[in-house]
């Protein structure tokens, strides 16, 4: 289906012919519910013949939680960027694209990991399978954070309900994978290290220029607490992934993978991790509670992520007020 304006008189798009969509803090709405509203919204957009993108910092398992509720909406031509752009998923759930952490940084978050910090990382193997390990003190309060949802239905009408998913935590490989000169086959995407302020001092020593052993190691925006609906969460979170990877990196792949100009394409974040994706993108639109750093480098702010401003801006788009 094509989304060319025939009344425009020329082939500009009259809609982005890619869309990106951050997660947590952008298409989600706190505590990581799926509003009606801006899914009825994206679906209108793959109606139009856009093709959506979830570009998350996120897991794999999660994102495509989020995925099949969209795909029962409507949306099937949708794409996966997980893992801050370290891997990219097909409609039909291939790995097509991944870059994998240096081995170096695995050992050493392994060795943080303890009663006070907790590690969680993806490993995918030769077949393109996707497993979940963890390593140090399981925090059962994160794991429809880092997992997918607790349960199978929302009692909120305004949302669309999501699948549960029965974790399949792999603590045991984790240690093997870390002594593992080569990881045995298995490439790692990205590592999640979780833990209080105090905790994640040591290891923040160890990267204070940004990197970890050949990973990039950032901070995340904002508390998990206030990520998760639940702002007695005292922990924070850092991302480790692989040197030179960005949600922007993955954009120009699949650009170039799709024969899409980067200037047809637009999308929507919120965090730090997103503000190269909003400036390299046709159309970067920044949620309002996004960081400053990302309103800073967008074109456009919409509403805030709790009051379904991504719906808001796709709305007008699809009511022909231009993108």
């Amino acid at each position: 289906m094509s989304n060319l304006d025939p009344a425009a008189g020329d082939s500009r798009p009259a809609l982005p012919r890619l869309l990106f969509l951050d997660l947590d803090g952008t298409l989600l709405a706190t505590g990581s519910h799926l509003r009606r509203r801006n899914a009825e919204a994206v679906a209108a957009m793959a109606a139009r013949g856009t093709t959506v993108v979830l570009a998350t910092g996120g897991f794999a398992s999660r994102t495509r939680v989020v995925a099949d509720a969209l795909r029962g909406m409507g949306v099937a031509n949708l794409w996966m960027v997980t893992h801050n752009g370290a891997a990219i998923w097909r409609p039909d759930g291939q790995l097509v694209h991944r870059l994998p952490i240096p081995h170096a940084a695995l050992a050493t978050a392994v060795r943080a990991s303890g009663r006070s910090v907790w590690i969680v990382f993806e490993v995918v193997g030769i077949d393109g399978e996707a497993r979940t390990c963890y390593a140090g003190r399981a925090r059962p309060e994160l794991t429809s954070f880092i997992w997918g949802p607790t349960r199978r239905e929302n009692d909120d009408p305004a949302d669309v309900p999501l699948e549960r998913l029965d974790p399949d935590w792999d603590w045991r490989d984790s240690r093997r994978l870390a002594r593992a000169p080569d990881g045995s086959g298995a490439d790692v995407l990205a590592i999640w290290v979780i833990g209080t302020a105090r905790a994640l001092a040591r290891l923040d020593e160890i990267a204070d220029d940004g990197t970890l052993c050949g990973a990039r190691y950032e901070s995340w925006t904002s508390r998990v607490g206030s990520m998760t609906g639940n702002r007695l969460l005292r922990i924070e979170g850092r991302d480790i992934n692989p040197p030179g990877t960005t949600k922007a990196t993955a954009i120009r792949w699949l650009c170039r993978h799709l024969g899409v100009p980067v200037g047809e394409t637009a999308a929507f974040g919120d965090g730090r991790n997103d503000r190269e994706m909003v400036a390299t993108v046709g159309r970067g639109v920044a949620m309002a509670n996004a960081h400053a750093t990302v309103i800073a480098a967008a074109a456009r702010v919409a509403p805030h992520h709790d009051a379904d401003g991504v719906a808001d801006v796709l709305e007008g788009w699809l009511a022909g007020s231009g993108w």
